[in-house]
């Protein structure tokens, strides 16, 4: 009794530690898990029931089944071995020949491995929905190439790429002349192939690996790494031709040379980053627009510092940020809350 007295303290600390911390570390999650999973072991042992023990053992997979949820493969793969094993131990100790060995251990391991892959299936299941929605919320549905989410969220492979090789920013914006007039005198329906059109000779033309994003209504924005402004001027130069010979539209296009300086201190930047090429691109693009139309105006900016990290998005944070509360502060916000709200009421014709 004295050794299941120790089990069931060890269990409720346990409990209680993962409700007042909220989300354990890796390592307090390992430390608990292979305690745990002893734990069960040597009660298993302990119980003098083959019944009831059988019924012991099978808690050996739930450690396991957790991990799968959120740990990694090798934590994972490594729970799993050492359920296994103390399953194998427990089954051979009641055993009364080879026979009911095999039996009783093949059933064991079973008893821990189904509920585990199970687990991983359905998460790396889920991952792939997740990571196919992720796609979805980043790409135009109507040409395929990334929407104004996707170029802030896709960019960071580039812009590593572009400093690690010593490369400079080439960044372009383009807006299609007098494209309103082909939705009046020939329906959307034209409008949306030449904007399909354009989208695949733009991909065509530009360098594999650049991005490529559909800016606005009718306007796409290029970003590609450069070696010199002579050569971004070419690269818009023959996607300004090309438009205009195969789509039987013409645009202007603001091209932007910038020298990209990675920097490894202060906050993420890439909002500001993006948003000042935006700028940058979209007042060239103008000034084409001002000089006639179908034209490519450049402009070389200053080095721009960039801080690796994604674009600032607050609510996902603040998501985060719930998760790794314990469950005792989150009581505690929701009393202060009701607190709050019996303070001062809200009345039906309130604005904010």
């Amino acid at each position: 009794m004295k050794y299941l007295v120790a089990i069931w303290l060890f269990s409720t600390f346990t409990f209680a530690l993962t409700f007042y911390v909220g989300r354990l570390s890796n390592t307090q999650f390992a430390i608990l898990g292979f305690g745990g999973m002893l734990g069960v072991a040597w009660s298993a042992y302990l119980v003098t029931d083959p019944a009831a023990a059988r019924a012991v053992v099978a808690l050996l997979a739930a450690i396991p089944a957790i991990a799968a949820m959120g740990s990694s493969r090798r934590v994972t793969v490594s729970f799993t071995l050492f359920a296994m094993v103390l399953a194998l131990l427990l089954s051979s100790v009641n055993a009364t020949s080879g026979v009911a060995l095999v039996v009783a251990g093949g059933a064991a391991v079973t008893t821990v491995f189904v509920p585990v892959f199970m687990v991983a299936a359905l998460r790396q299941s889920l991952g792939s929905v997740l990571r196919k929605v992720a796609k979805l919320g980043d790409t135009d549905p109507l040409t395929g190439v990334l929407n104004r989410r996707g170029l802030l969220s896709r960019n960071s492979d580039l812009l590593d790429r572009i400093a690690r090789t010593r490369q400079s920013i080439g960044f372009m914006m383009m807006d299609f002349d007098n494209f309103k007039f082909v939705n009046d005198n020939h329906g959307h329906a034209a409008g949306d192939s030449v904007l399909i059109a354009a989208a695949a000779v733009i991909e065509e033309t530009v360098p594999p690996r650049s991005i490529i994003s559909r800016f606005g209504g009718e306007e796409f924005v290029v970003m590609t790494e450069s070696a010199d402004p002579a050569e971004l001027v070419h690269l818009a130069e023959q996607v300004r031709s090309r438009i205009q010979t195969e789509c039987g539209v013409t645009i202007s296009i603001g091209a932007i040379y910038a020298p990209l300086i990675r920097s490894a201190t202060g906050r993420p930047n890439i909002d500001e980053v993006i948003d000042f090429l935006t700028r940058q691109a979209d007042r060239c693009m103008y000034a084409a627009k001002d000089a006639g139309r179908n034209k490519v105006i450049s402009r070389t900016c200053a080095p721009i510092v960039w801080v690796p990290g994604p674009p600032n998005e607050p609510q996902i944070e603040f998501v985060a940020d719930e998760r790794r509360v314990g469950s005792l502060d989150l009581v505690r916000r929701r009393k202060a809350a009701s607190r709050d709200q019996a303070a001062n009421p809200l009345v039906d014709d309130q604005t904010f």
